[in-house]
């Protein structure tokens, strides 16, 4: 599995994102890379997963903290959300309520 692939099975919450996680462990953090975007979709699919009962609420919080902390990955369109999902204690938590909001936003 290259960068790339690994970038997108962990934005997308794929099925192999345990495998991409220790792919991305081999790249290190080199400077030279191809930007990806994270866009309002990619964003939906997850917190789709999360009302649908596949992802817990620790699991969104960790997959934003990832969002964030990857030079790699360019979230503009998307940077409060991602902030609101990676910091939930200040701003009120991660729930199917506020999840549900954040989707009627989106959509």
């Amino acid at each position: 599995m290259n960068r790339q692939q690994a970038l997108q099975q962990i934005i997308a919450f794929g099925e192999q994102r345990d495998a991409a996680v220790t792919a991305l462990a081999k790249f290190g953090w080199d400077p030279s890379f191809e930007v990806i975007s994270v866009d309002s979709h990619a964003l939906i699919v997850v917190l789709t997963k999360y009302m649908s009962g596949v992802i817990s609420a620790d699991d969104l919080e960790l997959w934003a903290n990832f969002i964030e902390c990857r030079d790699e990955l360019d979230y503009s369109e998307i940077d409060g959300y991602i902030y609101a999902l990676a910091d939930p204690e200040l701003m009120g938590g991660i729930s199917l309520t506020t999840i549900d909001k954040m989707l009627t936003l989106l959509c």
